[in-house]
This record gives C-alpha cells, structure tokens and sequence, in this order.
C-alpha cells in the first residue's frame, strides 16, 4: 500500500511540474520585452531629442529614463506607456488572407494596406466621432500569437463587440484586454476585422490563481481516477455489476480530464483541437449517462421489478450488456450528432452548430454549449434526482418488515444492495450537485466569478472524492492486502468461530457457526452473498 501511494506521489509530482513548467515558461515570453504589456518601438534617431535630466523626446512624447533604452545603436521606447495603443496583425504593408485563423499576406492588387477604420456602432460612445482608428490609437504592427481566432460578429451574438477609449475590446460575454488582441483589413471580407490571441492573459480582471488551481485540481484527480479503476479492476470481490458499472464511469472521466489537460498544455492545431474537444464531449457525456446507469440499477434493484432469467452472474452479464449499449450509445448519438453539425456542408447557416476547434477545443458560443452539452448534463442529473428519490422512499418503507419478510440471504443482499446505495448516493451527492452548480453557474454567467469558485474546484477534484468515497475503506484495504497476500494466516481465523450449545432432554446437539468477521465487512461488495454455513454435530 505504501508502494502504491508512493506511485501516485510520483505521478502528481511530475505533472504538477510540468504544468507550473508550462506556465512559467509562458510569463518569460511575456517579459522577454522590458515594455509590458505592449513592446518596445524603435524610435526614429533623427527625430529624437534628449535632454540634460536623461529623458528624451520623440514624436511629442517625453520618454524618461526608465522608459526607453539603447541596444546596438538603436533606441527602443515604451511608447504604449505614455498613450493608448492597439496592435495590428501584420506589417504596414500586409494584411489578412482567407479563412477564420487567417495569415498575414500582401495584397492582391499590389496596393498599400488600407487604413483601420470600424464602423460607428463598434466605437464607444466616447469615441464615435473617429474616422480612423490611427488618430486615437498608436498601432503597433506584426503581433505574433500562435493560436488566434476570428471574431464574427455577423454570425455570433457572442463575437459582437465595441471597442473602448482606452483599447479594451468589449463582448457580450468577457472584455478582452489592449495587447490580447488585434485589428486588421482582410481582403476577402473587405472589412476589418479583430483576432483574439487565445494564449495571451486576455480577460481584464481575470485572476490566474483560481485558474491555475482548477489545472492543478484536474492534474491531481487523474493518478486517483486511474488508482480507482485499479484498484476495482485487480479484486476479484469488486468486479461485480456495481464495480464494474463504477470503472467505467471512471474511465470516462480519466479520458475526459486527460484530454483537458493535453489542450492546457500544448498548442493544438485546428483539427487536432477539433478532436480533442469531441473526445472530452463523448467522454464526459458518456460520464452522465453512466452515472444515470448506477441511479437506475439501485431503483430497479430496490423495486422490486421481475428480474432477468439465467444465473446471477448470467443476470449480471446480460444487466451489464445493456447498460453499456445505453450509456456508450447516448453518449455516441450525441457526439456524432455534433459532428454532423459541424462537417455536413448541407446544415444551413441559422441552425447552431458546435464549432469545436474553431475559438478554443469546446464549443464556440453559449447557444451551443446549453443545446449540446448542458441539455443532456440537465436530464441526466434531474433523472438521478428522481431516481434517488424514489428508492430511498422504498428503502424506508420496507425498512420495519425487512425482517419479518425476507429470508435470511435475502436480508443479506437487501443490507449488501443498501449498502451500495448508500455509496452511490454519496457520489450522486458529490457529483451531481456539483454538476448542477456547474449548470446553474452557466445561466447566471453575469454573477462574480468567486461565487463559484468552491464548487468549480470541487468539480476538478472529483478524483480524489471519488477514491475516498470507494476505496479510501477499511474494506478495500483488507481486499488488496488480500489480493497482494500481505496479511497474517491468522487473518481469517482471528474471532472466526463460535460456539452455541443447545440441550435437551432427550438429545444434544452443538451447533459451531462458522462467521468470520472478515467475511461480513466484504460482503457488501459482493451481488453473491452467502450465509454462514451450519454444523450440527450429533
């Protein structure tokens, strides 16, 4: 057991590392230019002026000495220090080509950049009485961003913005700050048009703490989903229905943050985003409907309902068979169903699609995200509610005359099937609140931010609830210590038998029950309970 929490340890060391490694690395490129947010400019040495205090002028702007330098003959200045500025995507004599993640590209006709110039409703208020947007702003051109993407105000609500005095870029649902983001002519649209730098700090007022919290909660919970799913996998007592029912809702959240951490650390291009993103959908929809799996075998099992014919383990298997057809398959329909959305060229352009891969690796607007996503999360976790519900009404009710009612291994697979639910309703409890939260997070988008901080972290610790809710268990530890034979011989003998005489007057009989305490506190874990066996000794 040491070796394994050692393992584990391990694990979340190096990714930890990796992703504070990642992070660290973004902030060096960030201050590789002694002029932040913005870079330096090159000042023009014929137009500078200095002065006796260290200061120079350049341009009517008075550069201290703190804000301009001088490498190789040449002088660098914080322009954008002293006044508003915005960045142009490309050179002076460049603009934008084709497509929503456009490159930079001479025009066609061989003629110069058009000017920057946005239409009246895109300005502020303050500001609606510019022509052009060189007259307010200093633009500085050629911004170098890997990962960008296009707004599109005519097709997204969400893509709508106006553009501030003082160069923050405001959208329906975040404002992007001066640095984050660009303008510049395309030529195919004949327009100009603004490009997020998806890799920058670009949300104004966003705190990387929580942000950097929820990454490293996600980074933790995967060594305890997957120390879960071993654990459930290599006893042999835990692969019943219910266990196996559990592996698979923990392997689809394994695949699922996987994949949410791959997108956090690395670059992705379109279509290996686009994949990603399906992959985190099926895999967390398929995480829903599984859960909804284990809501509706505890309600089938405590109602009573006529049962398949076969074997116990034959019920099992045919049980087992038609969940996964359910829970695989809603979650494939689904996904698939985006996928038409998204590559089928005959959708017409009003109905909303997904747009995985196009801003991010998720959903492009809030429109999709609530019809693809959070609708089916909403029916699932409302299910489960009723579900739960609904046996813990039938649990109370045949609670008095369980006694009276049921034979003896009867009794005991109700007490082995109460015990379960009781661990389910523990992880409904955990998981679907949070998820609610998740969704109730969503409708009020407008609320602060640190409202939700508690149950966003909750959500990316589900990892480490779930290993404490199923294995973190005097039990358990007795199965693997089993399983790895690291228990004494005497384990099973210690307080394993007792004795009751019985006598008569024309007979006497010993009865010597064989019941060990082990095998009572492992019984719960098992569809195949068995009781203690009887030997009358004449």
């Amino acid at each position: 057991m040491q070796r394994f929490c050692t393992i584990i340890c391990v694990i979340l060391f190096i990714l930890i590392y990796r992703l504070t490694e990642i992070n660290g690395e973004e902030m060096e490129r960030e201050e590789d230019s002694f002029c932040r947010p913005f870079p330096e400019i090159i000042l023009q040495g014929t137009k500078i002026d200095r002065s006796e205090n260290g200061s120079l002028v350049h341009d009517k702007l008075v550069y201290p000495a703190g804000l301009y330098r001088v490498f190789e003959n040449k002088t660098y200045g914080c322009t954008c220090n002293l006044r508003a500025c915005l960045r142009k995507c490309c050179k002076k004599d460049e603009i934008l080509g084709k497509g929503i993640r456009p490159n930079c590209t001479r025009s066609s006709n061989g003629l110069p950049a058009p000017v920057l110039v946005l239409k009246q409703h895109q300005l502020a208020t303050e500001i609606k009485g510019i022509s052009r947007i060189d007259e307010l702003f200093f633009l500085v051109e050629d911004m170098q961003c890997p990962q960008r993407f296009m707004l599109e105000p005519e097709h997204f609500e969400e893509d709508e913005f106006i553009l501030l005095p003082n160069g923050t870029l405001e959208t329906p649902t975040v404002n992007y700050a001066a640095w984050s983001y660009c303008f510049d002519w395309q030529e195919s649209s004949k327009k100009v048009v603004a490009l997020i730098c998806s890799s920058n700090s670009s949300i104004i007022n966003a705190s990387s703490d929580p942000e950097e919290s929820f990454d490293i909660g996600i980074v933790i919970s995967i060594p305890f989903f997957v120390a879960t799913f071993f654990v459930y996998a290599i006893i042999p007592e835990l692969r019943n229905l219910y266990g196996k029912t559990l592996m698979c809702y923990v392997a689809c959240l394994i695949l699922a943050y996987s994949c949410l951490v791959f997108a956090k650390l690395h670059y992705l291009e379109f279509v290996f985003c686009s994949t990603i993103a399906f992959i985190i959908h099926f895999s967390f929809l398929a995480s829903f409907f599984w859960l909804n799996v284990m809501c509706f075998d505890i309600w089938w099992t405590f109602g009573g309902f006529r049962s398949l014919h076969g074997s116990v383990k034959q019920r099992e298997r045919k049980k087992f068979l038609i969940y996964s057809v359910y829970a695989w398959g809603c979650a494939s329909l689904l996904t698939g169903i985006c996928a038409i959305m998204d590559f089928l060229p005959d959708i017409p352009e009003h109905f909303i699609k997904p747009q995985f891969g196009k801003h991010n690796c998720w959903f492009t607007t809030n429109k999709a995200r609530a019809i693809y996503f959070y609708a089916p999360m909403g029916a699932t976790v409302f299910c489960n509610i009723c579900l739960f519900i609904s046996t813990a009404l039938k649990i109370v009710r045949h609670k008095k005359n369980t006694a009276q009612q049921l034979k003896s291994i009867d009794s005991r697979r109700h007490d082995d099937n109460k015990q379960w639910f009781n661990l389910y309703l523990k992880l409904f409890i955990v998981m679907g609140i949070n998820w609610s939260m998740e969704i109730i997070s969503w409708l009020c988008n407008n609320s602060p931010a640190y409202i939700w901080y508690l149950t966003d972290l909750t959500n990316t610790l589900q990892g480490v609830l779930i290993f404490l809710i199923f294995v973190w268990k005097d039990k358990v530890k007795r199965l693997l210590l089993k399983r790895f034979s690291c228990h004494r011989k005497n384990i099973l003998s210690r307080n394993s038998t007792r004795s009751a005489c019985h006598s008569s007057a024309t007979s006497r009989t010993c009865t010597l029950t064989t019941t060990t305490q082990f095998q009572e506190k492992i019984d719960p874990y098992s569809n195949e309970s068995s009781p203690g066996k009887a030997i009358v000794m004449n």
